[in-house]
């Protein structure tokens, strides 16, 4: 591979992440795997470095770098779940399927039910 080519390749994998922040409210549509992994580790990659360098102040996060960290990569995976023939309806269920139940946990002991023994 020469050196151009790698650059070209760079490039365009610069290009597929900086899409994913443009595409951040776009949730139709597909995304190839290469953009969605390097997107995803340069995601994890800088809010880890946000937390342990730049926000110094212990058990807080700015919200304006946790949405910029969370937006992108909802839109994204739902992009990918769209690519491998689902609907991205099933991502948007498997994230917020276990806080719909949660309400049932608020209720009452049934009192019909005997105590085990």
């Amino acid at each position: 591979m020469s050196k151009i080519e790698k650059i070209e390749t760079v490039m365009a994998l610069l290009i597929a992440v900086l899409g994913g922040y443009r595409k951040t409210f776009t949730y139709r549509g597909v995304e190839g795997r290469a953009a969605y992994t390097l997107f995803l580790l340069l995601q994890s990659l800088w809010f880890s470095l946000y937390l342990k360098h730049i926000f110094s102040t212990p058990n807080t996060i700015g919200v304006l770098p946790l949405l910029l960290f969370i937006l992108p990569l909802l839109s994204l995976a739902s992009r990918r779940i769209n690519d491998a023939g689902y609907s991205h309806w099933l991502f948007i269920g498997v994230l917020f399927a276990p806080y719909l139940f949660f309400i049932f946990l608020c209720f009452p002991k049934s009192s019909h039910r005997k105590a085990r023994q």
